[in-house]
């Protein structure tokens, strides 16, 4: 099939996606993953837990489909290939096969394990003007300038879950959108409780309140938790003052409503003035803020109780436009399901594809390939070779592979030798 006889631009939603999960979806890896197993796993394998796995769908027309589950990754891409669903979600594992929940009793059809996940989304950003609003569209050149919020929450949420929780086993993926995914997949992980999960995500989560209120911040006052002193000092604080400058929190625009955030209306007004005289860039109207706290507190004959609240109110601040958003009601409960890798979000046709956490400052939103250009791909990849076909996605599939999926089956395997040898014992 010639590049040119084929203009996938127009082909139905559903066509596409019936040549990309017949071609490229990544069903091996992805059932590898999904079956936790120390042996490698075929397509045609059966796996007692992924066949617990609960999958749903949503289907053209918004059908949506729960409690789905299959044997093999044979029989899974069996049934994508005949619903073609426009999205594709991962639930728990149960203690019976999803598809035969309506043949069983309620005490009988319970979650057994479940990975940790967290879900960040920059829309979460944007409702209190934290974000421009015309910068966080995935096919535009300046939302690479928004996903630096999503560079920042990975690093900070990263470091945490690694260095306090001893978590190794972390997949990152891209939500297709405008938001990022976390898969904790460590046996520990995998076992939480609700009770255990909801307390690892308050660890986390710095913002009170419900949606109109997120800016109630908590716990950044001078003496901070660890936690926090490290997300500040290490990635909050050496990301603001670009941030400042791309957001524009400080221009004549912002500089109103950031200004009444830190309560001081005699300060607000002299920056005001002074800034309507004399034009200064975002790094010297932070500057200038600095300054002009510390000098007031200085007026009232400064203690150190009042230098100790200016510097709170500098890193409220700092805390409050970087910080990592999460949708916290997501990781709380095991039941609840979230968004395939893997699978094309349905809005940009881009693909939720890994990410690598140490690299996340190279990843660019932009580039990550949309369903029209990996079929024009593998449509010139197959005229040259039929037996080899090659796309911008190998890159991706590679990286959960090597960097994800085989240290976690190393992990695996380890554990399970361990556990035979104590048996002999």
């Amino acid at each position: 099939m010639a590049s040119d006889a084929l203009a996938y631009e127009n082909l139905p939603f559903d066509d596409k996606l019936r040549i990309y999960y017949g071609k490229l979806f990544p069903y091996d890896a992805m059932f590898q993953w999904l079956s936790y197993s120390p042996a490698e796993q075929s397509n045609d394998s059966k796996s007692e837990v992924f066949a617990r796995r609960e999958f749903s769908f949503t289907l053209a027309n918004d059908v949506y489909i729960r409690y789905l589950s299959y044997s093999s990754a044979q029989e899974w891409k069996a049934d994508m290939m005949k619903k073609l669903p426009h999205k594709i979600d991962m639930g728990a594992v149960y203690t019976k096969e999803p598809n035969q929940k309506a043949y069983v009793s309620k005490d009988a059809f319970k979650e057994m394990s479940r990975e940790f996940v967290l879900d960040i989304d920059l829309t979460d950003y944007q409702d209190d003007g934290t974000i421009k609003t015309n910068c966080i569209d995935p096919s535009i050149p300046e939302f690479r300038d928004s996903w630096r919020f999503m560079a920042v929450a990975v690093k900070v949420l990263d470091t945490a879950l690694r260095n306090d929780f001893g978590f190794k086993h972390l997949l990152w993926v891209f939500s297709g959108r405008r938001g990022i995914h976390c898969w904790v997949c460590d046996e520990r992980a995998r076992n939480l409780s609700d009770q255990g999960r909801t307390a690892v995500a308050e660890y986390l989560n710095i913002f009170k309140g419900g949606e109109k209120e997120k800016t109630k911040l908590t716990a950044v006052g001078f003496n901070m938790h660890p936690m926090l002193q490290r997300a500040y000092e290490n990635v909050l604080l050496p990301s603001f003052t670009r941030l400042l400058e791309e957001q524009g929190w400080l221009d004549d625009e912002k500089a109103d409503a950031t200004l009444d955030l830190i309560g001081d209306s005699e300060v607000k007004d002299i920056l005001l003035d002074r800034w309507s005289r004399k034009k200064r860039n975002a790094a010297e109207r932070w500057e200038d803020l600095q300054n002009e706290l510390r000098k007031t507190a200085k007026k009232g004959k400064i203690t150190r109780k009042k230098a100790s609240q200016v510097e709170e109110t500098i890193r409220f601040l700092v805390f409050r436009f970087t910080y990592p958003r999460l949708d916290i009601n997501v990781s709380k409960m095991m039941n609840h399901l979230l968004k395939s890798p893997f699978c094309v979000h349905p809005k940009t046709q881009k693909v939720c594809v890994p990410l690598d956490p140490q690299n996340v400052d190279e990843f660019d939103p932009v580039e990550v390939p949309v369903l029209d250009e990996l079929l024009r791909e593998m449509d010139r990849s197959t005229s040259q070779d039929k037996n080899n076909i090659q796309t911008s996605l190998d890159g991706y599939v590679k990286l959960f592979k090597l960097r994800f999926l085989r240290p976690l089956a190393i992990s695996i395997k380890r554990s399970a030798n361990q556990d035979n040898q104590s048996e002999l014992f």
